[in-house]
């Protein structure tokens, strides 16, 4: 699926079971809420870390290429480790770890607050690489530098770091969840093991995708009608 279906749908998937973890798991504030809607939309875009290409390549220009292009190498290339349950229990340990520097919680809001707004701007268009910067690039890096300035005011203002491993959780199933109504499904969704998941088979990009999408637009203006009396009043107090 599209970057920003994923997105889109880690954000609704959040939104959606954000109550039962507060009531039941961890409990979240208004400002936990969203800080994890933020995280919950990028999260959902991890999984594609090994894609050298993709959306998430392109979000901060030569830093997230590096970096994909080394997640690459390591989990075997696209749709492999990285899109399995061992993966999602990787990240989600990373950022259990992460609570505990404010630093790590710095950089895993960054990451994370930028693949969910690279995502919103639609597909990247073919960038072959010429070994020097270009627009695109400079670009990356100018997003890059908003996007730690406003995840460093973020983990700046005391919200509760325990909400990261929940969001992250949340949004990276979802993705594979998304992944797993494509046409060619997760290959190794119980890595090592060779057992390949697919419920439905929704071409990329296709009529049927932009149909999901719509129904995830609606499924989110929903959930923030329904519950904006919970949190909005709060929240608007905490921010200013």
């Amino acid at each position: 699926m599209m970057g920003h279906t994923h997105a889109t749908s880690a954000v609704v998937a959040w939104l959606g079971v954000a109550p039962f973890v507060s009531a039941h798991a961890h409990h979240l504030t208004p400002m936990s809420i969203a800080a994890g809607t933020l995280v919950a939309g990028g999260a959902g875009m991890l999984p594609d870390l090994d894609h050298h290409s993709g959306t998430i390549a392109n979000t901060f220009g030569p830093l997230t290429k590096g970096l994909c292009r080394f997640v690459a190498a390591i989990s075997g290339g696209h749709r492999w480790i990285t899109h399995s349950l061992f993966g999602a229990g990787v990240f989600i340990a990373l950022a259990h770890g992460a609570t505990h520097n404010f630093w790590a919680v710095t950089a895993t809001i960054w990451l994370c607050m930028g693949l969910a707004v690279r995502a919103l701007w639609g597909p990247p268009r073919r960038n072959e690489p010429n070994g020097r910067l270009d627009w695109r690039d400079i670009a990356g890096l100018a997003h890059a530098l908003a996007a730690a300035l406003v995840a460093w005011a973020i983990a700046a203002s005391g919200f509760d770091v325990g909400v990261l491993p929940w969001a992250v959780g949340v949004g990276y199933l979802a993705h594979l969840l998304g992944d797993s109504m494509t046409e060619h499904g997760l290959p190794v969704v119980l890595w090592p093991i060779r057992w390949r998941l697919r419920i439905a088979t929704i071409d990329t990009g296709k009529s049927a995708e932009k149909l999901v999408v719509a129904g995830l637009y609606v499924t989110l203006c929903f959930i923030v009608y329904r519950t904006h009396d919970l949190w909005a009043t709060a929240l608007l107090h905490t921010v200013s």
